[in-house]
């Protein structure tokens, strides 16, 4: 999987990349707060140098965390993430799960 794009994930052949899923229920939030949680956790993200994909909803966040090109992530980042996750006034029931080769 190799990107153009600068932050691009690491290609294939660099060897494996692990990245985890992240999730939480936004039953009941304002549009405007899940826009303004997504904003907040792509900064977040920026400062670990992660990049995330998925979606998200009225109800759900469901994201999967993968490194930027060229950055080694600490294994800390997972439960950091989901801490600070949890944290946010939009968010209920956050699940975090394990590292996992991605490609």
């Amino acid at each position: 999987m190799a990107g153009t794009e600068t932050g691009s994930v690491v290609p294939a052949a660099a060897g494996p990349v692990y990245g985890f899923a992240l999730s939480c229920r936004l039953q009941g939030a304002a549009p405007d707060a899940v826009g303004h949680l997504l904003k907040a956790l792509e900064e977040e993200l920026e400062t670990r140098g992660l990049v995330m994909g998925g979606g998200v909803d009225a109800q759900r966040l469901d994201v999967f965390i993968l490194p930027r090109k060229g950055v080694a992530p600490s294994r800390d980042d997972r439960l950091a993430l989901a801490d600070w996750l949890a944290r946010q006034p939009a968010c209920f029931e956050v699940a975090v799960g394990d590292w996992v080769e991605a490609y």
